[in-house]
């Protein structure tokens, strides 16, 4: 596991500036039944909820119409499969941006393991939905990228749950990526996004 030891950025509730252009964050849990944590960022404030079905958590994103939304979930399956029954598209379970975080010396638990393709699916069904509406989505990896930036993130009260507080990480991601401070590892096959290391 990598650790930055750069230059820190630092992060906080307050920000200047006339836009209101809002960030959404999503710890998606595999289940309905478990919780899901969700945050809009907008103008440096950070608004959290945890919810629960998809409808919820649609809801919750229309209502906030973010520019980007991120999501800490599978957004795609692995090359050649259409589901993971793997007598019907073999058994490719890790794709290339997978790999690609790994090699770096993250810790990724890619979409065919066991216990990731209920949350796989779901989030590949969130995603289809999200974008036939026309909003930009990407996948994330809010513990990477909370390394990567190497810098404590002050996220106010709002948050109260992990699931909440990996919500407001991946809100974050989103709107860096948005301002051209992150980067996209993967191809056509799926990509994850971590924000841009900082520099020396």
């Amino acid at each position: 596991m990598k650790t930055a030891n750069t230059t820190r950025r630092r992060i906080t509730r307050k920000t200047c500036g006339p836009s209101a252009i809002s960030y959404a964050g999503i710890d998606l849990a595999a289940l309905p039944k478990n919780q899901t944590g969700a945050c809009v960022l907008s103008n440096g404030e950070y608004r959290c909820a945890t919810l629960r079905s998809d409808e919820d958590i649609l809801q919750f994103i229309r209502d906030a119409k973010p520019a980007v939304i991120a999501i800490d979930a599978p957004l795609t399956l692995p090359r050649g499969r259409c589901c993971f029954d793997d007598a019907c598209c073999g058994t490719r379970k890790i794709r290339e941006c997978d790999r690609m975080l790994i090699s770096r010396g993250h810790r990724v638990f890619p979409p065919g393991f066991s216990f990731m393709k209920q949350l796989t699916l779901r989030g590949v069904a969130l995603r289809k939905i999200l974008e036939a509406e026309g909003y930009r989505l990407i996948e994330v990896h809010p513990r990477t990228s909370i390394r990567i930036l190497g810098t404590t993130v002050d996220f106010g009260a709002s948050p109260k749950t992990e699931h909440e507080r990996d919500a407001c990480a991946a809100a974050i991601v989103a709107k860096l990526y948005d301002e051209g401070q992150a980067e996209e590892l993967g191809d056509d096959e799926g990509v994850i996004v971590i924000p841009k290391a900082p520099r020396e």
